[in-house]
This record gives C-alpha cells, structure tokens and sequence, in this order.
C-alpha cells in the first residue's frame, strides 16, 4: 500500500463520550463532525448543515435521518444524502470502526 492509497483513521472519542442523548462532537483536521448512535451503530457525519453551515448536533434524530434544528433540512446518517430542502447537497459521511471502546473515523 503506498502513502497515497494509505488509510488514515483518526482516534475521536470513547464510546461512553456519547452517553444517553446518542450523539457527540468531535473535531478532526479543522472540521466539526458529529458522532450518532442509530440502530446500534455509531454513525459519523459533518456537523454543518449544506444550506447555510449551520450546527446539526441538536437536530433530530429519527429513522436514521437527521433534521437540520434551524432550517428542518433531512439528511440520511448512512449516505448523508439530502432528503429534503431546503438543503440541496449531501452531507459529508466518514467511515466508522469501534475498537476497544474507542470511536474511529477515517480522515478524508
């Protein structure tokens, strides 16, 4: 594997960091990314809505989609695909392993 095609994954939080709401914060590289705990899995996406930047971590969170709590933009926390306006564009989504209690996501 060469340095080009070399996965990068990044140690972001414990799993308890997630506690009873589901949900964290974290930073990784300069950007906000929010941890999701949704139908047993730990999900991460950019904690910044497409429409206008803002904060996702207190938007709703159901049926593996969460609501943007300013604009009600929806996105799918598997695909970060927007599913309803106003936000047009998908949401960035990171690749997720849990070791030893600890949360991973792959730097992009």
């Amino acid at each position: 594997m060469t340095a080009e095609t070399e996965e990068r994954w990044a140690d972001v939080a414990d799993v308890a960091d997630l506690g009873p709401t589901g949900r964290h914060v974290c930073e990784l590289d300069g950007r906000s990314i929010l941890l999701c705990r949704t139908g047993g899995d730990i999900l991460a996406v950019s904690n910044r809505c497409t429409h206008l930047g803002q904060p996702l971590e207190k938007g709703r969170i159901m049926s593996g989609r969460i609501y943007c709590p300013h604009h009600s933009a929806c996105f799918d926390l598997r695909t970060g695909e927007a599913m309803s306006g106003p936000a047009v564009t998908r949401l960035p989504c990171y690749a997720v392993r849990v070791e030893a209690g600890r949360v991973w996501i792959q730097a992009q």
